[in-house]
């Protein structure tokens, strides 16, 4: 449960701290205290939107710490593992709200995010205000109240229903996707094979585009290659009068170095050398004439070769950025190809496995459905009953299932309905608040102070079955006083006996009941307004009665409320 709140800085708070206990613990103060302020700070401190308008003027940051002890609260073994509990079973929650920079928050010392914490707390605590007394006039918030109260078993069916729905629409969604438009599967398919035509047309090799472009630089360069060749050919083998070839001068020299070893035997190895260069020279002449004399001559190659590579670049443009990309998008255009030549089959396979699974989906919709009827007829019992307690004596309360049609939903019986992971129920609340009225929709007809009772009269109903340690309510008594005020304070006194429940009121009936009272004033220090918060017993919290019974602390109004305390509304 929540067993303290801290909160600096907030708007009008300046620095406020209170100790919660089990029961009942009632928070009241003159209109403009500050009320809302203490439920917005809780909000934040549960993970709520943190805005910087809640920082103090004068303040560069707003500070609000919530310490829980979890009890005989179990929570799923991830989020226990995520908030690394301590052996006393505590949480502290801190967010910190700065005018510059990042906010911050914390889980027991350790930097969280507010994901974390708004996990944490929707397993901690419920707060119930306005917003949450209009969610539950949404057909949605209506069928999940009534699954809520249906138990672990309606729980487990609408699980199954989930699971079914999701496999029934994996293969309706495959089936639609595979059947789409037949005119547009066939321009597809022709489209493809033209495109597969044309890459196998081209014969392409992963090599073949460097080759061509090497062959074209040689094509290129003809005269070039030429004149070089034939000179080189002439350096080596005819030179002229005054520069004699590179062979015969090397000849000469091999002559030379011949009869010079002989002479001197240590020169042989320059004879041998030179004889060698000679060697090679004739064999780079040969070599020279052959390559000279296999260059192409065919005037057309170049063009034929350009044309090729132009080919090659219009085949990339299209299909990849290299001839390997091209190769491989023909490969995934046959794959495709023969994906929807084979459709066939999977159409008829998927059909079969489509009424299958609807048949499944179907059966076990029928069986939610029924679950949830037997489920909203205790419900109309229940609240009716609960209702008459909160001075709704002659109210009617019914709770109207509808399935709607649906030329693509799932067939029950001679009718296609819609499903949803849901089921294929619309669920409703009809209720008629005064005697020959007809039943109507909840949020046509229920008033706010009507509105906060039925809120009140579903949450002791589903008591029991909510495991929810701490509850929040705020202005759950807007637009309630008199012999309904009474009752409502019976009726959240009797649900604080399996809950801690913390309650902003103006009723000074809830207020009697309270195991503690608390109060929010404002007042003046050093020309700044505060808010504080006191914590009432005594002489103080009879004072404050008599205020919230509309009089004044004399005697009169004391006498008033000692006899409230005293026993004037006793939880039934």
């Amino acid at each position: 449960m929540l067993v303290q709140l801290e909160v600096k800085n907030f708007a009008l708070i300046e620095s406020i701290a209170v100790e919660l206990e089990w029961g009942l613990n009632v928070i009241t103060g003159e209109t403009g205290a500050g009320k809302s302020l203490f439920v917005d700070a809780a909000q934040v401190a549960l993970g709520g939107r943190a805005s910087h308008d809640f920082i103090r003027s004068g303040s560069d940051r707003s500070e609000v710490r919530a310490l829980f002890v979890l009890n005989h609260r179990r929570l799923p073994e991830a989020l226990a593992e995520k908030l690394a509990l301590d052996e006393e079973n505590t949480v502290l929650i801190e967010r910190e709200l700065r005018r510059e920079g990042a906010n911050r928050a914390r889980i027991n010392g350790r930097l969280a995010s507010v994901n974390t914490i708004d996990e944490f707390a929707s397993y901690m605590v419920e707060l119930h205000g306005q917003h949450e007394q209009h969610r539950l006039l949404r057909a949605d918030q209506q069928r999940a109240l009534l699954d809520a109260l249906g138990g672990e078993t309606l729980e487990e069916e609408r699980r199954q229903v989930a699971d079914q729905y999701a496999a029934w629409r994996a293969v309706q969604e495959e089936l639609t996707a595979l059947l789409g438009d037949d005119a547009e599967r066939a321009r597809r398919l022709d489209f493809l094979r033209y495109q597969v035509q044309e890459i196998e047309a081209a014969e392409l090799s992963p090599e073949e585009e460097r080759e061509l472009r090497e062959r074209r630089k040689i094509l290129g360069n003809l005269d070039q290659l030429r004149e070089g060749l034939a000179e080189g050919m002439n350096l080596l083998s005819e030179g002229d009068p005054m520069h004699p070839a590179l062979i015969e001068q090397m000849g000469q020299l091999v002559t030379m170095l011949g009869r010079l070893s002989e002479i001197d035997q240590t020169l042989e190895p320059a004879f041998s050398t030179s004889d060698g260069l000679q060697q090679q020279l004739q064999d780079l002449g040969r070599d020279l004439r052959e390559h000279l004399d296999q260059l192409p001559f065919d005037p057309n190659e170049l063009e034929t070769i350009q044309e090729r590579l132009q080919g090659i670049a219009d085949l990339k443009r299209k299909y990849g950025a290299t001839i390997a990309d091209v190769l491989a998008y023909g490969d995934q255009a046959r794959a495709e190809i023969e994906r929807i030549e084979s459709s066939e089959k999977r159409i008829e396979e998927l059909k079969a496995k489509q009424e299958e699974l609807e048949g499944q989906l179907a059966n076990a919709a029928v069986v939610l459905s029924e679950r949830r009827q037997e489920t909203a007829q205790w419900l109309e019992v229940a609240l009716i009953e609960a209702l008459s307690d909160l001075q709704m004596e002659e109210t009617q309360f019914e709770v109207a299932f509808e399935w709607p049609d649906d030329k693509h939903g799932i067939r029950i019986g001679d009718r296609r309905v819609r499903c949803s992971p849901h089921g294929a129920d619309e669920v409703g609340f009809l209720i008629s608040p005064n005697p020959g009225e007809p039943l109507m929709p909840l949020g046509k007809v229920a008033s706010g102070g009507e509105l906060a009772r039925i809120m009140l009269a579903l949450k002791n109903i589903a008591a029991d079955a909510d495991d929810t340690p701490t509850l929040i309510f705020d202005e759950i008594d807007a637009g309630v006083g008199g012999k309904a005020g009474q009752a409502v304070a019976r009726k959240l006194a009797s649900l604080a006996r399996t809950h801690q429940v913390l309650c902003v009121t103006h009723l000074p009936q809830i207020a009697a009941l309270a195991d503690n009272h608390y109060h929010l004033r404002k007042r003046r220090v050093e020309g700044r307004t505060v808010t504080e918060l006191l914590q009432l017993s005594g002489d103080d919290r009879v004072d404050e009665l008599a205020r919230m019974l509309g009089g004044d602390a004399d005697a009169t109004g004391r006498e008033h409320a000692r006899r409230l305390l005293a026993g004037g509304v006793n939880p039934s």
